[in-house]
């Protein structure tokens, strides 16, 4: 046969799977088109010039690395769904005469075409667009909006390289599928009867506490600091559980309902407890697969929205003041008087002035004394970490406006957690009286309460200089020093004031910060995060629909039969009706309903790490999670009605009266 044949029969194929194959060549364009316009933007040269655009050109790199795994990952996830699908068409070819080698080249021809249009359309579309995500970012980071045409090479070439190579590799895996399997087999496989499902309560119990753990882990944690380390942890439990929620859970639950008779032994229930068994073990982990997508896609959201929202009032809250400097090492030893001298003779004259020498160290509180050996206290301390920030009296005291005075063993404090009750602390081995208790601290304003901390203030620099020395003794190589600060507002240019400051040689040991620079810097970062956030987001939705839609169409072609022979036995029309209603409804809004009991568990802890990133409003997560997850949930309903149609469409072709159930 000629070449001619095969290139024809594959055109025919595909003709005739449009159905199943459309929406697949749909995602394959759609998932080029993002690739090509991330790898494209991440190299484009008009980006590099923007100021300050390093840190969204990282993100953006680590953008192409996540895209090019999910390309990999989700086209052969739904690519099995076609071979599924397709058993019954190459097994007639096979029984028809066809070699396998035969159907090699159809294949061959089929992948080709698939392939090119992926390539020539998504590569297409992403030139297209590639222009306004370039002008969006631009926006974003304000940076000058600069015209003219681009083409990346890098982003065509990486495209060709990556989505050919997944391709090529997915041809190789439907061959192998081809050859082990039996023509025959293949063919009765719709007919073949299907075994009950077993519960397995050793995976369910299994299941349960690894969703506990997660769950109790989010909670418990404290510090955020620890539930950085401990979220990877939370998340690998969770979608452990839940993929045996579905696979295992589900299950087991179903059959303890079977065994109640008294429920069970009732038409409806009958129906659909039976039904859901075995949808339930077909469907388990596409299931579980739309569950942890659309719990990645409510996290990502509210959480890159939240912090883009809270930009402004970060950086007011972070950099207080126009101009920082900070000195360690022997720049912390300077006058803080000759320091303003200096700037006044520079013709810079510093308003709003705020200047004090600190020493920062890390412990926490047990019963008044400072405790520094985590390894002896176990887990438990790790999760109690505290932040020390000690600080002599006279640099603060006309700025906090603190009455009195201290001696050196005497201490004023000032906690964000709860008041000492103890009299006297123990830090490092020297009691230290608590002679008052502060019950505000301006200069606390502009922490960005990471951890949990006290404020200890000492009567003088030589106490914090002693408590420096006590410090090393305990800590060693992993002792802090003490720096000095020095920050103020003026009405001159922040970025020429920053260059006169370098310049000075009498102060240019300070590494000196300008507010608006500061501010720049946090918008490259979370411009960065909000974008990816959101590709990754839609390539999260796109990768749902996708699923749900084969699901329908191969839970359609199953349950068509199973409904007809429900008919044949004696059931009523009505009561398969209800039964198709209840099964579907539940099946589809389950992963959705448990997605919302993740996103409310995984809370505290994202709250948590939110604090790192000097997030600290707490309302304005809440606020943007229930309106992303308000958001995704009509366009779940809307999903879930258009792909139904699909599943309808094929179970009614004997049941003209069944209609779509309605949403209460």
């Amino acid at each position: 046969m000629s070449r001619a044949f095969y290139l024809n029969l594959a055109v025919d194929n595909l003709k005739k799977n449009a159905r199943t194959i459309i929406p697949y060549i749909l995602t394959s364009v759609l998932t080029t088109m993002m690739l090509y316009m991330v790898v494209s933007l991440a190299n484009n040269p008009n980006l590099n010039e923007m100021l300050g655009a390093m840190t969204l050109t990282q993100m953006l790199g680590f953008g192409v690395v996540i895209i090019e795994i999910f390309a990999f990952i989700f086209l052969f996830y739904t690519h099995s769904f076609l071979i599924k699908r397709r058993q019954k068409e190459f097994a007639l070819f096979s029984i028809l005469g066809m070699e396998k080698k035969h159907l090699a080249r159809v294949l061959f021809y089929e992948t080709a075409i698939t392939l090119f249009v992926s390539l020539a359309l998504g590569i297409g579309l992403g030139i297209l667009f590639d222009k306004a995500m370039f002008l969006v970012i631009a926006k974003m980071i304000g940076a000058d909006i600069i015209l003219g045409f681009y083409f990346s090479f890098i982003g065509m070439r990486q495209c060709v390289l990556v989505i050919g190579l997944i391709y090529v590799l997915i041809y190789f895996y439907s061959m192998i599928r081809i050859h082990i399997s039996s023509p025959i087999e293949l063919l009765h496989s719709d007919h073949m009867g299907e075994k009950e499902p077993k519960a397995k309560w050793f995976l369910s119990i299994i299941g349960i506490l690894c969703l506990g753990i997660g769950y109790y882990l989010s909670v418990t944690t404290k510090n955020p600091l620890t539930a950085f380390y401990f979220f990877f942890v939370a998340v690998v439990l969770v979608i452990i559980g839940t993929y045996l929620l579905f696979t295992s859970i589900s299950v087991t639950f179903l059959k303890l309902m079977k065994k109640n008779k008294n429920y069970y032994y009732k038409t409806n229930h009958f129906i659909s407890v039976s039904g859901m068994m075995y949808r339930m073990k077909q469907n388990a982990v596409g299931l579980a697969n739309i569950c942890i997508l659309s719990t990645m896609v409510l996290v990502m959201l509210s959480t890159t929205l939240s912090m883009w929202s809270s930009i402004d009032r970060v950086v007011d809250s972070q950099y207080p003041r126009s101009v920082m400097g900070n000195g360690y090492g022997d720049a912390s030893n300077i006058d803080f008087d000759e320091m303003s001298e200096e700037l006044i003779r520079m013709g810079i004259v510093p308003k709003n002035l705020l200047a004090y020498k600190r020493l920062d160290y890390a412990g926490y509180l047990k019963n008044g004394t400072l405790i520094t050996d985590y390894q002896n206290e176990g887990m438990n301390a790790v999760n109690e970490i505290q932040e020390f920030y000690c600080l002599p009296l006279k640099d603060i005291q006309d700025y906090e406006n603190i009455k009195g005075s201290l001696k050196p063993n005497e201490i004023y404090v000032y906690s964000n957690v709860e008041k000492v009750k103890e009299k006297t602390l123990s830090l490092f081995g020297k009691e230290y009286v608590v002679k008052g208790q502060l019950n505000h601290l301006k200069m606390d304003e502009s922490n960005p309460n990471v951890t949990e901390h006290y404020y200890i203030i000492v009567d003088s620099e030589k106490t914090l200089e002693t408590m420096q020395q006590d410090q090393l003794n305990v800590y060693n190589d992993n002792a802090s020093t003490i720096y000095a600060s020095y920050s103020f507002d003026c009405d001159a240019n922040e970025r020429e004031v920053i260059k006169k400051l370098g310049q000075n040689g009498n102060i240019n040991n300070f590494i000196w910060l300008s507010k608006s620079d500061q501010k720049q810097g946090l918008i490259e970062l979370y411009a960065g995060i909000l974008f990816i956030g959101i590709f990754l987001s839609f390539l999260f939705i796109m990768a749902t629909i996708l699923i749900m839609y084969y699901k329908q169409i191969t839970e359609g072609y199953e349950d068509k039969d199973r409904f007809e022979i429900m008919q044949k036995v004696g059931l009523e029309q009505q009561d398969v009706k209800k039964a198709i209603h209840s099964q579907v409804l539940t099946v589809f809004f389950m992963p959705l309903l448990v997605a919302g009991l993740h996103v409310c568990f995984a809370y505290p802890m994202i709250e948590k790490l939110l604090h790192l990133l000097f997030v600290s409003d707490s309302w304005l997560y809440i606020r943007t999670t229930i309106f992303c997850f308000v958001a995704f949930a009509l366009v779940y309903i809307v999903i879930y009605v258009l792909t139904s149609k699909v599943y309808y469409g094929i179970v009614t072709v004997s049941y003209t009266h069944l209609t779509l159930p309605t949403i209460a």
